[in-house]
């Protein structure tokens, strides 16, 4: 049995990380120098592009360099960094009291040695924490936040204060937050997100034709006795549209698929076998990735997308003005839905007045429903 290195887990550790080679070089300048900018990073991207599969990396990469990672989502993100925070300082201490957090009126304690002093945190307290850290953590400190736009502005002003005055004190540290498109401006223009507003914006986005060939060929190389032909790698390239998740996807139902044909201990995938695992690779990219996008969408929004689908050319340009016509409206009265799909990167504007969609499949799939397509055999067959 061939074993499958690919592991299309949307938002969570692939076992094969692949491309982003610029990024993560220069992260590793930034945990050997204390004067590089890139010890703030922002990353955005659409769902699927590898961003929380890079703040992976940059997390592993700081803890075999000695330093302290501490990971975090969105959900209650101050109240977690404050407990790792304080829980990891009880632990280095020879002699350490118990500690009692207490956020908004949830508290919880942190054992060390019995002691009976108790030190009481309020989460504005976070930037005392993070220095006390620092000082018991010499090597650094790396922190990660996922999905920042759904972190409260404040806690994350408090978060952003922390390490714009650990840095000051010339502490190592590095915050590396991501999001989507649209949580960059928000947390930017925040008064108390200084310190995130001299980040550099790192906008992940499919790879290029070549990125995604090398993507194919690197992770296939790692799989004892699985060829993969030249005809049949530029046909997964092309039906990727480089896209890190349909990647994953694709490598891991051809691999799924060569385990089902042989039992031989080598063998060598070709286009028709490409061709015979696209349409499901299809579907399970569809239901993980479009759907989940979509339904999160407004009426309003969704109604654009439809009329894009609808107009668009053999290029997938689609000018705004017959988006208006096909929706009954003005170009001025649907500039707000424009302006969100935008920042959200669902769309992008090559040129004034056109637009073109910005998410692989995302036309077609759109087109085909609009167009009243559909499955209809078991309705058919059951006539219900």
């Amino acid at each position: 049995m061939f074993e499958n290195p690919f592991t299309p887990t949307f938002g969570g550790k692939p076992d094969f990380f692949f491309g982003r080679h610029a990024l993560l070089e220069r992260f590793d300048e930034a945990l050997a120098n204390r004067g590089s900018a890139d010890r703030a990073l922002f990353i955005t991207g659409n769902r699927g592009c590898g961003k929380t599969a890079l703040l992976e990396q940059f997390s592993m990469r700081a803890e075999r360099h000695g330093w302290l990672s501490v990971d975090i989502n969105s959900e209650n993100a101050l109240e977690v960094l404050t407990r790792s925070l304080v829980r990891h300082q009880a632990a280095t201490r020879e002699v350490a009291p118990e500690l009692e957090v207490s956020i908004l009126g949830s508290g919880g304690r942190v054992g060390g040695v019995p002691s009976s002093k108790t030190v009481a945190f309020d989460k504005k307290d976070i930037e005392l924490i993070l220095l006390e850290a620092c000082k018991e953590h010499p090597e650094g400190i790396m922190l990660t936040i996922d999905e920042i736009q759904k972190i409260d502005l404040d806690d994350l002003s408090l978060i952003c204060g922390a390490f714009q005055m650990a840095s000051r004190k010339g502490f190592d540290v590095i915050m590396a937050v991501a999001g989507l498109p649209y949580s960059h401006d928000a947390v930017i223009q925040h008064e108390g997100c200084t310190y995130m507003r001299r980040a550099p914006h790192e906008s992940l986005s499919v790879f290029t034709h070549d990125e995604a060939r090398d993507a194919f060929v690197e992770a296939f190389w790692h799989v004892k006795g699985l060829g993969l032909g030249e005809a049949a790698l530029e046909r997964l390239v092309a039906a990727s549209y480089g896209h890190p998740f349909f990647i994953q996807l694709a490598g891991y139902a051809l691999v799924k698929h060569a385990n089902s044909v042989t039992k031989a201990k080598t063998y060598r995938l070709t286009e028709d076998d490409v061709e015979s695992v696209l349409p499901e690779v299809i579907r399970d990219y569809e239901a993980r990735s479009l759907v989940p996008i979509l339904s999160a969408l407004t009426k309003s929004e969704r109604a654009y997308l439809d009329a894009m689908a609808a107009n668009a050319g053999a290029d997938g340009k689609v000018m705004s003005t017959g988006i208006a016509q096909e929706l009954g409206k003005s170009t001025k009265q649907l500039s707000m839905t424009r302006k969100k799909l935008l920042d959200q990167g669902i769309i992008v504007a090559p040129a004034h007045g056109v637009v073109m969609f910005n998410i692989p499949y995302l036309r077609p799939y759109l087109a085909m429903r609009t167009n009243g397509e559909s499955d209809s055999s078991l309705a058919e067959e059951w006539q219900f």
